[in-house]
């Protein structure tokens, strides 16, 4: 199968692989086995590791995936660079998904350009003083760029300049795309994006030509402000800059991608910035809370995956597309979008697979413990005591924690997707850790979708019950490879049955 690479750049992009992940657990089909390449200075990003921990968590469920079943949950393949093989050398690219920055260990940006070693009496120093300010000078890069893409640009060129971008372009076939993930009010998404498109449309790597790259059909999101900064008078990064800086890119990107034709589809996205985070310059404690823009940049990737008209030649795109994302309809005084405020092309997208992730999360949490003598559970391969403590199982239940705190991040964001009715936990600090529903039919949780009238009402816990007996009812006389696989296929079909039955 064709890979499709992806670039997440910064934090956003960090953020966007996030729901993108979440997407593809819910069993969404693309023609592609993704490849998440997150590309952040920030040494110690708190975004960067929790989407590294949610892949590292797919990745150890998919693998127990029927690939001769239709439909499953955790069905798309997703690998990192490092299940990337050469063919010429057998030598895997890399062994995470975040590729580091040669020689980018902290210090200043000083130190990176090596100032010091400029000579003090010729024109080099007098040229980077021109270029850059004292206060560019003195950046400390240990957590990124700060806003400052004239900063990224130059420190990015050590990424493209990488063994690791090398062995990715060693490996690109005329059957893989790439897709690129980027804000563009801030300094490394700003600075990264035309840098990698740049690079991958002249197809030239540390002396080597790839036709296959420079021909590649490259698509990428450019994430427009979605939100404010707190208390950002006298810091690094300030949000009353985001519009300017965002002018200057988008001039800078007419010029120098749309009118030459650089990318094949690229999309905008952004909002109306009515939400304020917390001004935290990287590092651990910077923990944005995940946003619908997130969300419709991962469709935006999706969507990219699906159209078979995109095309290059000679380096150029063909008839190369631009895309803006919106909804039908909102409250603007009460901004919150629920499956019915989509277009129907994306409820049709996203609406009964997540429901499905979701289905399957509520029952896993609160009834499978309580049916381990139910027909589906009792038959061979089992699902006991030993099971739920496997390593599979225990991976399953990291990833639907994290499922589960990015759907109460998105609800109590602003603005609020709040496609299903529960209470967001926090813990004393504010982050949020899940979620509890109070009802005990849950197929009445669906905002704005009303249920079916199945004259069942009387069964004390319904929506359950009939999930159950779905499963019982598939699973019989049935061989699964494994018990891991089993509970794939069998909460793939029961919960997509149920939901038809009760909902859709």
């Amino acid at each position: 199968m064709p890979k499709l690479y992806v670039f997440a750049i910064g934090g956003t992009g960090s953020r966007v692989v996030k729901s993108l992940t979440m997407l593809l657990a819910s069993g969404i089909k693309t023609n592609y086995e993704i490849v998440p390449i997150i590309l952040d200075p920030d040494a110690a990003a708190a975004d960067v590791e929790k989407t590294t921990r949610i892949l590292n968590n797919y990745k150890a469920v998919h693998k127990y995936v029927n690939v001769s079943s239709a439909d499953s949950l955790f069905k798309n393949k997703v690998e990192s660079l490092g299940d990337v093989v050469n063919p010429k050398t057998n030598e895997h690219i890399s062994n995470e998904f975040r590729l580091n920055i040669n020689n980018l260990n902290g210090g200043s940006f000083r130190s990176f350009i090596d100032f010091n070693l400029l000579e003090k009496k010729g024109n080099n120093q007098a040229m980077i003083e021109l270029l850059f300010s004292d206060q560019n000078l003195d950046l400390d890069l240990e957590v990124g760029f700060q806003g400052n893409p004239n900063i990224g640009s130059v420190v990015l060129n050590k990424f493209v300049d990488s063994s690791e971008f090398a062995q990715f372009a060693q490996n690109f076939t005329d059957q893989d795309r790439v897709f690129i993930i980027s804000s563009i009010f801030g300094g490394t998404g700003a600075a990264g994006f035309p840098l990698i498109l740049k690079n991958i449309r002249e197809g030239h790597v540390q002396g080597h030509n790839f036709e296959h790259l420079k021909n590649a059909v490259v698509g990428a999101v450019t994430v427009l402000p979605y939100f404010k900064l707190d208390g950002d008078a006298d810091e690094a990064i300030q949000s009353a800059t985001f519009i300017s800086k965002t002018k200057a890119a988008l001039s800078y990107y007419h010029t120098n991608i749309t009118k030459v034709d650089s990318i094949n589809s690229l999309y905008y996205i952004g909002d109306t910035a009515s939400n304020n985070y917390k001004n935290i310059v990287g590092g651990s404690e910077q923990k944005n809370d995940a946003h619908f823009v997130e969300l419709a940049s991962a469709i935006a990737v999706l969507d990219f995956a699906s159209d078979d008209s995109l095309s290059s030649y000679g380096g150029r795109a063909v008839g190369a597309k631009y895309k803006e994302f919106g909804i039908d309809s909102i409250d603007s005084s009460n901004p919150v979008i629920t499956f019915p405020n989509l277009a129907l092309s994306t409820q049709n997208l996203i609406k009964e697979s997540l429901s499905q992730l979701f289905f399957t999360c509520l029952y896993l949490d609160n009834e499978l413990s309580n049916q381990m003598k139910a027909p589906f559970a009792a038959n061979q391969p089992v699902f006991d005591t030993n099971f739920l403590s496997s390593h599979f199982y225990q991976s399953l239940n990291g990833f639907l924690k994290e499922f589960k705190i990015w759907l109460g991040e998105l609800k109590r964001n602003k603005v609020s997707f709040a496609p299903y009715d529960f209470h967001v936990e926090s813990d004393s600090i504010g982050n949020v850790t899940g979620f509890t529903t109070n009802r005990r039919d849950i197929f009445t949780l669906l905002n704005g979708v009303a249920t079916k009238s199945t004259g069942l009402n009387f069964f004390k816990n319904r929506s359950y019950d009939v999930i159950t007996a779905q499963l019982s009812t598939l699973s019989k006389n049935r061989t699964f490879i494994s018990a891991e696989s089993k509970l794939l296929e069998l909460f793939t079909e029961a919960t997509k049955q149920s939901i038809n039955k009760e909902l859709f």
